[in-house]
């Protein structure tokens, strides 16, 4: 469309934006042009019809809305003939100052070549006066060709060791043409040409080449000390330098060539093999991170930075050597490459006064964060780079988004957990609390009956089964106590100096009630002994251990009580013929509100958890298993024994 500004008596000036890097540059200097003179200014855009890729897309857009931000008005227009359509839009526009990139402009100019935007536009644009632009601060183009270029660069070291060695191998020939005569004064410049290929660059041999043909030609074909060629063998041979030189010349630019690209390629396959190794064994984003971090200041030799992207991005989500080295505009190139997933900084139409170029970690379509680097000074910046980060980050991606997900996994398993444990708490708390709490309720409730509490031996049976639950009741708000003391790191202990005899009683007076009508074997050390433990403690262990097994065994049973030495201490082992818990509950017996099929009902699954703090707690251990006469529990408390018997 072709958008009209009114004219004005104002000076207008007309600058053109298009996909390339330089036109953020343009409209930056326009600006500053504009601001100097009292000027107004309008950015052009032509669209040829075109089909552009992505990237250019994306740098238009940017280029054009650095232009807006800037104060231009934005003007933009379809036209298949883009300089036609500048100039006509600028003319439209009032503009009398037409401003133009270098990025048009021809090289080789002394060679036929075609003319380009900036060409016709300078030969086309009468009646405005157009200025081209340089972005000073973007790469110079050299006036050879990438290929040529790649030819004639060299050391200047070697340069100087083949000059060096024409100079000798000239005078050696000198002093050998006597004896060897003038044709064979070639084969050792041809000898030499050959070996100094192997080793140097493609445009320092043949310089070498033309030096030796000329001093071959000067110095040993006669006639000496002219340029003149009479035989016809010595014009072939002379010839012949020519084609050993190119022959011998382009086979080692393509080794080399071939040579660096097997080398970069390795080396990029080895930096992924590295990554892939690295990253399966990293346990946390935060290694995974350094470790990338590590990998890309090995390969560039410069200082990198790898941002992981959460809530928000602050300097504890940056790792890397650069991480104290982060500017403002580093930080806007960072939010902008995450943002919107693609390059930013150094080098890059997005930010490129920034010091380094940050490229998007992403494996979809969110970026998880950004990776940044800058080369080392001395070490020339190779285009694959890109390529070969973007593949590290994306396996960063990928480490990311698998640590998020299987933290979501044991989030939601924790919380299945979470509601089965309080679902499993309720049922058996509800349980526990009711029954007693009814029975006591109906104890007291029937004493207010005259008739009842009168009687003396009805009052005394109420009064004694209020009792008897009141103390059930107590019992389960204080394993409740007991458990969170134990969780919680500060369950005390009162040790003293007790005998085996002392623990077992304290033990069965504790569980009188659970072994009321059973039978009981209790086993002593054969010869009396101290333990230096809470008696207290480990009397609520045996007991909770003797309750156990008598809900896991029949009345008929005898349950067995061996407390012996061992280990230096007491080891306390209760036995039942009992078939014992299920195979799902002896994966993990001592877990607590732990409850699986086949277990007996009551309880609220406190009882074998706090047998295992209260061991351990003591500095022991706890173990469950079956044997071929039962179901076996027993607890060692090591190294408690006083030396010594009692007496």
């Amino acid at each position: 469309m072709n958008n009209k500004i009114n004219q004005t008596d104002q000076t207008v000036i007309a600058v053109g934006i298009g996909s390339s890097p330089n036109s953020a540059h343009l409209a930056r200097w326009t600006k500053e042009k504009a601001g100097s003179l009292g000027a107004s200014w309008v950015a052009i855009h032509v669209d040829d019809g075109s089909k552009m890729e992505r990237a250019d897309r994306e740098r238009l857009a940017a280029n054009l809305e650095i232009a807006k931000s800037l104060g231009a008005e934005i003007l933009t227009l379809v036209n298949a003939d883009v300089v036609s359509g500048i100039i006509g839009a600028a003319i439209d526009a009032g503009a009398t100052m037409l401003v133009i990139g270098r990025s048009g402009l021809s090289n080789l100019s002394f060679l036929p070549h075609r003319a380009s935007l900036a060409d016709r536009i300078l030969s086309e644009s009468k009646a405005l006066d157009v200025v081209v632009v340089c972005d000073a601060r973007g790469p110079k183009k050299e006036n050879l060709s990438a290929s040529l270029r790649h030819l004639v660069v060299a050391p200047l070291g070697q340069y100087i060791a083949l000059i060096a060695t024409f100079l000798f191998v000239t005078a050696l020939n000198w002093f050998l043409a006597p004896l060897i005569g003038n044709r064979s004064i070639a084969l050792v410049y041809l000898a030499t040409i050959l070996i100094l290929s192997l080793v140097a660059n493609p445009f320092p041999i043949v310089i070498l080449a033309i030096l030796s043909s000329l001093s071959y030609n000067y110095l040993f074909i006669p006639p000496r000390f002219t340029f003149a060629i009479t035989s016809l063998e010595d014009i072939l041979l002379f010839c012949l330098y020519f084609l050993v030189a190119a022959v011998t010349g382009s086979l080692s630019a393509g080794l080399r060539s071939r040579e660096r690209l097997l080398a970069q390629r390795d080396k990029a396959a080895t930096l992924l093999l590295q990554t892939s190794e690295q990253l399966s064994i990293q346990q946390s984003t935060e290694h995974a991170a350094n470790v990338i971090a590590q990998l890309i200041e090995r390969h560039s030799g410069g200082e990198v930075l790898v941002v992981i992207s959460g809530e928000g991005i602050n300097t504890e989500d940056v790792y890397g050597s650069g991480k104290n080295q982060i500017s403002p505009e580093d930080w806007e190139a960072i939010r902008e490459c995450i943002g919107k997933g693609i390059a930013c900084g150094k080098s890059t139409p997005r930010v490129p006064q920034a010091s380094f170029k940050f490229l998007p970690i992403a494996a979809g379509e969110e970026p998880a964060g950004a990776i940044g680097y800058r080369m080392a000074a001395k070490q020339r910046k190779i285009q694959e780079n890109d390529q070969l980060y973007l593949a590290l980050g994306k396996s960063l991606a990928l480490f990311v988004a698998r640590e998020k997900s299987e933290a979501e996994t044991r989030k939601a398993a924790l919380e299945l957990e979470s509601n089965r444990l309080a679902k499993v708490l309720f049922d058996s708390v509800s349980h526990e609390l009711k029954t007693p709490l009814t029975m006591i309720t109906g104890s007291l409730s029937a004493l207010r009956e005259e008739s009842l509490s009168s009687d003396a031996r009805i009052r005394s049976e109420l009064l004694e089964d209020a009792l008897a639950y009141a103390e059930k009741l107590n019992k389960v708000v204080e394993d409740f106590l007991s458990i969170s003391r134990i969780e919680t790191g500060i369950l005390k202990l009162k040790k003293e100096a007790v005998e085996a005899g002392e623990i077992a009683r304290a033990a069965l007076s504790l569980s009188s009630v659970a072994l009321q009508g059973r039978s009981l074997n209790v086993v002593l050390p054969e010869s009396p002994a101290e333990f230096s433990l809470d008696i207290m403690l480990a009397a609520r262990l045996i007991s909770n251990l003797l309750e156990n097994a008598a809900r896991y065994s029949s009345k008929k049973d005898t349950i067995t009580l061996l407390l012996a030495k061992k280990e230096g201490g007491l080891s306390i082992l209760v036995k039942d013929p009992g078939p014992g818990f299920s195979a799902d509950r002896m994966r993990s017996p001592f877990s607590k509100f732990l409850r699986t099929k086949g277990d007996k009902p009551g309880g609220i699954g406190l009882g074998l958890a706090i047998c295992r703090g209260i061991a351990e707690a003591h500095g022991g251990r706890i173990d469950a298993r079956k044997e071929d006469d039962g179901f076996c529990v027993e607890a060692i408390f090591p190294n408690c024994e006083i030396l010594g018997d009692a007496s």
